[in-house]
C-alpha cells in the first residue's frame, strides 16, 4: 500500500466521519472534517489520472473525479449551512458506487 491509497483511505474517512457528525453534534468545527476529507480525496484522483487509450474508462475515471469534485461543493454548501449539501453528498456516493463497480469490470474486459 503506498502513500496515497493511505491519504485517500484516511480522507475518505473523514468524509464519512464529516457527513455523520452533522446528524449528531452540531458545533462550528465539524464542516472542517468533511471539507478536509474531500479535499484530500480530491487531491489524490487529480494526481492519478487514467492514461490508457480506452474510452469508456477514461470516461469513468472522469466522472469519478466529478464525484469527488462534488464533495468539494457540498462541503462549501456545509459551511453555509442548511441541508443542501445533503443531496450533492447523495449523488456522489451514488456515482462513486457506480464507478468502483464499473471500472474494475471494464479493466478486466481490458486485459
Amino acid at each position: 500500500m503506498n502513500i496515497k491509497d493511505i491519504i485517500f483511505k484516511a480522507s475518505a474517512m473523514l468524509v464519512v466521519v464529516g457527513a455523520i457528525l452533522p446528524l449528531v453534534v452540531f458545533e462550528q468545527w465539524v464542516p472542517y472534517i468533511f471539507a478536509v476529507g474531500a479535499a484530500g480525496m480530491s487531491v489524490i484522483r487529480l494526481i492519478t489520472p487514467y492514461r490508457g487509450k480506452n474510452t469508456r474508462l477514461r470516461r469513468l475515471v472522469l466522472i469519478e473525479l466529478l464525484a469527488t469534485l462534488m464533495l468539494l461543493f457540498a462541503s462549501h454548501l456545509m459551511f453555509k449551512g442548511g441541508n443542501d449539501w445533503i443531496v450533492l453528498l447523495t449523488i456522489s456516493a451514488f456515482l462513486q458506487l457506480y464507478t468502483s463497480i464499473a471500472i474494475p469490470r471494464e479493466k478486466a474486459k481490458e486485459q
